[in-house]
């Protein structure tokens, strides 16, 4: 019998149910780990009974990772507490840069869930392409792992070899763990490599970088729900453009893909990677790229995949266009729940994470659109500015409209919307 789980980190929980944290509170005991100075949430605090701090590191992540081996100490502690039973204790963790350290102390204390191997396979995106690469060679970008020293000392030479193992002139370097848009550079010549090579040098984040063939095509993701290695449920959306993109100013914005063999195929294509990689329960958030042959049937190119609900718009999008709150059936899975979550999508939403630029804020900006909406702003005039990732943004548009035409009108027109103007 399940008497303790730990969230590990508050991220996403504030999209939880209160119905659901009370239900859990009134179950087992509920604990929380955050950082030595953070703040509890006030909508998640009635229903914790302990806080447990820890100091995180941030020397190759973007937000605090705690170590392993103290998360481990602390989950001691809650089984000694449950009697010495770890299958009476629940780790939990839907943020990005905790999973794997969440992982290994569940190895390392015989805590059921999921471990280090298969967590790497959606941390790493080298690993995750090595693991996908006998089932789909023809939906995977060509990659190598970048070597940051001999792009800076000799990108002309070094840049020709790329070209020819990867077929193409046009690059993309990125991180293989954390955030896909830190430090994300187009690469077009030796000059653009040398470049991405020198900022990356002079970044306070120790992370390592790959470099992919660019992918030509519209961006999509699928965010799920998995029970015994089914997919129960995916929201796949179509991206208004890519997390790169978001970085240079343009909205993130999100459409329900509505045409049904689009969406099949799409969900097909879901279920296969995550059979391939070995994930069982819990959340998925897969992202992939869609162009069109001569024919018009969609040719999908798999870019990355995380184990963890979808980050920035995607749980309350999902909830407001589905019905379904993700971060609810995840915590209601992770005591065990058995029943399975009923939802019904009604593609009648669109949702953009808004860039917020550089500088300081002087004007927050109105869309000029025809469909209903509201903001739900993180930034005010007079705040200082930076867009690095998707963790710099302004807030969260969200419209409806129950003519398709309009919407879909609107969505694409929030290309064109500048919400923060910075002096």
């Amino acid at each position: 019998m399940i008497q303790s789980l730990v969230l590990v980190t508050q991220n996403y929980l504030h999209f939880a149910g209160r119905q659901t944290l009370a239900d859990i509170a009134s179950r087992v005991r509920l604990s929380i780990v955050l950082e030595p100075e953070e703040v509890l949430n006030p909508h998640v605090a009635p229903y914790i009974a302990e806080v447990h701090r820890l100091k995180g590191r941030t020397e190759r992540n973007l937000q605090p990772s705690f170590d392993a081996e103290d998360l481990a100490a602390l989950a001691r502690r809650e089984i000694a507490a449950a009697g010495g039973d770890p299958h009476a204790v629940r780790l939990f963790c839907q943020h990005e840069d905790n999973v794997l350290p969440t992982a290994q102390a569940r190895a390392a204390t015989g805590i059921p869930g999921d471990g280090p191997d298969l967590v790497s396979r959606f941390r790493d995106k080298i690993l995750m392409k090595e693991a996908l690469a006998d089932k789909f060679p023809d939906a995977l970008p060509k990659y190598r792992p970048l070597a940051v020293e001999r792009a800076a000392a000799d990108a002309q030479a070094y840049y020709a070899e790329l070209v020819a193992q990867l077929g193409t002139r046009k690059l993309v370097v990125k991180p293989t763990c954390g955030a896909g848009s830190l430090n994300v550079a187009i690469i077009t010549g030796p000059q653009d490599l040398r470049a991405a090579a020198e900022r990356i040098q002079t970044d306070e984040r120790a992370f390592d970088y790959e470099v992919d063939e660019f992918l030509e095509g519209t961006m999509h993701q699928c965010d799920s729900f998995v029970r015994d290695g089914e997919v129960i449920f995916s929201g796949i959306l179509e991206l208004g453009c890519s997390n790169f993109d978001f970085v240079q100013g343009k909205p993130l914005s999100v459409y329900p893909v509505t045409d049904p063999g689009d969406y099949q195929r799409l969900f097909d294509f879901n279920q296969a990677v995550v059979t391939a990689l070995g994930f069982r329960d819990g959340s998925v958030h897969h992202e992939l790229f869609v162009r069109r042959d001569p024919d018009g049937v969609p040719v999908l190119k798999f870019v990355e995949i995380a184990a963890r609900v979808p980050g920035g718009l995607g749980v309350p999008f999902h909830e407001r266009n589905s019905g379904i709150n993700l971060i609810d059936e995840n915590l209601r899975l992770a005591l065990g729940a058995a029943e399975r979550p009923g939802f019904r999508i009604r593609n009648d939403v669109v949702s953009a994470l808004l860039p917020v630029g550089h500088g300081t804020v002087v004007a927050l900006n109105e869309p000029k659109i025809s469909s209903e909406y509201s903001i739900a702003w993180r930034v005010a005039v007079g705040d200082v500015v930076d867009s690095r990732s998707l963790i710099d943004n302004a807030g969260i548009l969200t419209l409806t409209n129950s003519d398709a035409a309009v919407l879909r009108r609107d969505f694409e027109s929030l290309q064109q919307y500048v919400p923060v103007t910075c002096g």
